[in-house]
């Protein structure tokens, strides 16, 4: 990295051999005076830069343990419908590797469903007593002095810890004066006066005896509690006293709901945060807070960033598929989704849901105990432990002085660039520093911190894919080498030069935008659309205006005044046609869906490669890098756009690959040198294909 950063910031500042800057021995004296400086400050922003990411690899490795959890209200009614035990079922589960038990709270409208309780409206039991005598004395007393209210619900409890749960959780959603014990002996029958609909979707707590269940097979707790938006921080932090007094392995807490908010949204979300706080990593009694992973930002919970924001270190990603999509997998699929989610998105809670399909001869139970099994030894193959899951803590990466220190890597190079073009003035480098350092400062005083940290990762980005571009401009120039041997060395050493600084440009962002809400992804970094579609732009913009790669064109309005062709006017639509076709399908809320190849090569490449690379970079950028020296200059200027368009886009996916902070940095390391092996694999082919043509049609002359 040092060779690499000094060569860059020489080549830059020197006219040093990355970039070829021809001038006059005093010229670049001049130059070197003007900017030794900021070429000094980049080496230590890029130090810095290091440090973060050593820093995160570290906390990375030291944030393994994954859960595996299974959904007890879909466990329940799979093995009721098969006549399965269900002890005996969650016990060989969780010798495959169940950790934990996601526990619903049980709604208004489901009291009934386990034979402890009975739920009815007023109006149901007047109607009932007009064609024969209530059988409950209680009931049939107040049937008979007109004193049941049709508008109440009354609740017939025939479990005396399922009254108790009744009693507590009835408290916490209703006025007191609204609820009334009828019977305080068993059969306990509790009069509320409201509104069936609203009664019906009012959580009354989890059931202890599920509760008690896990606890007898050592499965770890994974409540899954709904909102109530009066909900004060005492009556939150009963909830989860009410849990804990019966079970102290809880893991993770997963909100659900109609509403689908967490708790304290709209206005408590600052009390729903110290009640969390209140079991942190250090407490006696630690808890997470589960943020599902959605693929559609209208599914994302209200109030969920903000309460992770206010939590960090406490939340962990989870992940779940759909009933629908799961009824269209295979087992081996649902396997592959959930180890590529544990891996390469720093997945911590596995959310299952038994999947209603025999593999092959086995029975439904035997088929869910060996997707649990086959889940849990492919995370274990892979370095990852079993447990309670381990959210990103705050670590030393994120100290606002380091971080601070990696972002002068910013206007550092952008004084570099300036130099480079002949454009630098003292006065605009030191507007540059300060403009970063007002960024930065202003940012974390105003407290959008992250929202700074964006703004210059995205400039440290683009300057890098400049640098990266700049860095290449001599191979647009030299004549292929005769000997198919030293292009091919030729060659791979120029997409080493580009890449090299590319990595360098992914580690500014990193050092800049690497913090636990960053890799949990509840703060995004909002210029990864503009990492991935600017480069082209740049690359073209340079090889047609810079007069630093051949083109053949020597002013500007050469280009501008030019007569456009029918063929051009077709290339620039295919262009600009695959141009938005990239925008639509970046990140991972595509918008439009892969092909059934492409899925079967995205699993293939996995599979072969652990680490699947990306397409444009080992289709498109590094062939074209590999193939680009190896051109006659003819035929690059004949082609010359459209290599700077790919290549543009290889580079600046190479940034964009670690611009996604929720992937472990060695996993994009993986996968930047998988695309860069086998796009250099794949240029080799090119090569060897055009030397070959030209050698038959006489246009070239090599071996």
């Amino acid at each position: 990295m040092r060779a690499t950063a000094y060569a860059t910031a020489n080549g830059l500042a020197y006219g040093g051999s990355v970039c070829f800057l021809r001038e006059s021995p005093s010229s670049v004296t001049a130059l070197n005076a003007r900017t030794r400086f900021a070429a000094l400050i980049l080496l230590v922003a890029l130090f810095a830069s290091l440090a973060v990411a050593a820093f995160r690899i570290r906390t990375e490795n030291q944030t393994r343990r994954v859960e595996i959890a299974m959904d007890y209200s879909d466990f329940i009614q799979t093995a009721r419908s098969y006549n399965y035990n269900p002890a005996a079922f969650l016990i060989a589960l969780r010798r495959a590797g169940l950790t934990s038990l996601a526990l619903s709270e049980e709604l208004g409208g489901n009291v009934g469903d386990d034979g402890h309780a009975y739920a009815t409206t007023g109006a149901a039991l007047l109607n009932q007593a007009r064609l024969t005598p209530l059988a409950d004395p209680t009931l049939a007393a107040l049937a008979r002095t007109n004193k049941i209210d049709r508008d109440a619900v009354y609740l017939i409890v025939y479990d005396a810890q399922t009254y108790a749960r009744f009693r507590t959780q009835l408290a916490l959603h209703f006025e007191p004066k609204t609820i009334r014990v009828l019977r305080a002996s068993k059969p306990w029958i509790i009069e509320v006066r409201t509104q069936i609909d609203y009664f019906n979707n009012t959580a009354l707590g989890i059931p202890s005896d599920e509760i008690a269940l896990a606890k007898r097979l050592h499965l770890l707790v994974i409540p899954r509690l709904q909102n109530d938006e009066r909900f004060t921080q005492a009556q939150m932090q009963s909830v989860f006293d009410d849990l804990l007094k019966q079970d102290r392995l809880i893991s993770t807490v997963i909100f659900f709901g109609l509403r689908n908010q967490v708790f304290g949204y709209p206005d408590h979300l600052p009390e729903a945060a110290a009640v969390f706080r209140e079991h942190d990593a250090a407490s006696a009694r630690p808890f997470n807070f589960g943020t599902i992973e959605t693929y559609d930002n209208s599914q994302i919970q209200k109030g969920n960033d903000t309460l992770a924001r206010l939590i960090p270190g406490q939340t962990v990603r989870v992940q779940a598929i759909a009933k629908p999509e799961l009824d269209k997998l295979k087992l081996e699929q649902v396997v592959a989704r959930f180890a590529l989610g544990v891996r390469e998105r720093n997945i911590r809670v596995v959310y299952l849901r038994p999947w209603g399909h025999q593999d092959g001869d086995l029975s439904i139970e035997a088929t869910n105990v060996e997707l649990v099994k086959q889940l849990a030894d492919e995370l274990k193959s892979r370095g990852f432990k079993l447990g309670r899951a381990t959210p990103i803590p705050e670590y030393r990466g994120n100290n606002r002085i380091l971080v601070g220190i990696a972002a002068l890597a910013v206007p550092s190079l952008f004084v570099l660039l300036l130099g480079f073009f002949g454009w630098y003035r003292p006065s605009y480098a030191v507007a540059a520093y300060l403009l970063s350092i007002l960024i930065f400062v202003g940012g974390t005083l105003t407290h959008h911190e992250m929202l700074a940290r964006s703004l210059l990762a995205l400039l440290g980005a683009l300057l890098f894919e400049t640098a990266a571009l700049l860095a290449i401009a001599p191979a647009f120039a030299r004549e292929p080498a005769e000997k198919f041997g030293d292009q091919v060395v030729r060659s791979f050493g120029w997409t080493l030069i580009a890449t090299a600084v590319a990595l360098l440009g992914a580690l500014v962002v990193i050092g800049i935008m690497s913090s636990p809400l960053t890799m949990e992804e509840i703060e995004r970094f909002r210029g990864v659309k503009a990492v991935l579609l600017t480069p082209p732009i740049i690359a073209l913009v340079l090889y047609l205006f810079s007069g630093r790669y051949n083109s053949g064109v020597e002013r500007p309005r050469d280009v501008l005044m030019a007569p456009v062709q029918a063929y051009q006017l077709l290339a620039g639509v295919v262009v600009i046609a695959a141009g938005a076709l990239l925008l639509m399908r970046s990140g991972n809320q595509s918008e439009i869906a892969p092909s059934h190849f492409e899925l079967m090569l995205r699993h293939g490449l996995t599979d072969a490669l652990s680490v699947r690379p990306r397409f444009k970079e080992f289709v498109l950028g590094f062939p074209l890098l590999m193939l680009l020296p190896a051109l006659s200059v003819a035929h690059r200027r004949a082609v010359g756009s459209l290599l700077a368009l790919g290549i543009g886009v290889g580079i600046g996916d190479v940034i964009d690959t670690f611009s996604h902070l929720h992937t472990p940095i060695l996993i994009s390391l993986l996968r930047v040198a998988n695309g860069l092996v086998l796009g250099a694999l794949i240029g080799l082919v090119l090569i060897w294909i055009y030397r070959r043509a030209c050698i038959a049609l006489g246009l070239l002359r090599v071996r």
